[in-house]
């Protein structure tokens, strides 16, 4: 089991020069999702990674904050206008393959230039998948599908991530809500700025 693990590390190791590695998120990483949105994503203290959108096309939030990319702590989006902030009541873990996490959660809408909607209380559950090897452009990169659904709250989705480890960098790739609408979006390439 641990020379699986070694072996896939290994190749997952990014082939050469102009691919991504932890270190990129420093000064930025440009990320291009297939359903045509453009993000810079950077990482400040304690691997919480700020992702923003940085082309006009319509998505779910124009920039999102939260440790690993993984566990938004506020967003804002696009076609309400509103921020989003949430509050975990249990320190986010990172994303690791089998993982089962769950936390209450204190979160808050506000439509901008409105007064805040009241504070609500749900729960969130986070799974992940097992780790592979993927490949975008040239570089090869390990990566691990990563859910999580809201419960108990009046927006009950599933947000389903990208979640890169040897990067220790996620990305929002799926949602899927109530009415059984999804939105897809696989990442289709990485460069560091």
């Amino acid at each position: 089991m641990i020379l699986r693990i070694a072996l896939i590390l290994a190749t997952a190791l990014p082939a050469a020069a102009e691919c991504v590695t932890y270190q990129s998120f420093t000064k930025g990483v440009k990320v291009t999702l297939e359903d045509g949105t453009v993000w810079t994503a950077r990482r400040d203290a304690h691997d919480v990674i700020r992702i923003d959108q940085i082309n006009g096309k319509e998505a779910y939030a124009r920039y999102v904050v939260g440790p690993f990319g993984v566990y938004p702590t506020e967003s804002t989006r696009n076609g309400k206008g509103s921020i989003s902030e949430f509050s975990y009541r249990r320190d986010p873990v990172e994303p690791r393959a089998g993982m089962d996490w769950t936390s209450n959660v204190k979160a808050q809408n506000t439509l901008i230039g409105a007064a805040p909607d009241p504070v609500r209380y749900e729960k969130v559950h986070v799974t992940a998948g097992a780790a592979r090897v993927v490949r975008l452009g040239k570089c090869r990169y390990a990566a691990m599908g990563v859910d999580m659904g809201h419960l108990g709250g009046p927006y009950p989705t599933v947000q389903h991530f990208t979640y890169f480890p040897d990067l220790r960098f996620g990305i929002q790739t799926q949602i899927t809500y109530p009415a059984a609408t999804v939105k897809k979006a696989a990442v289709l390439a990485m460069k560091a700025e």
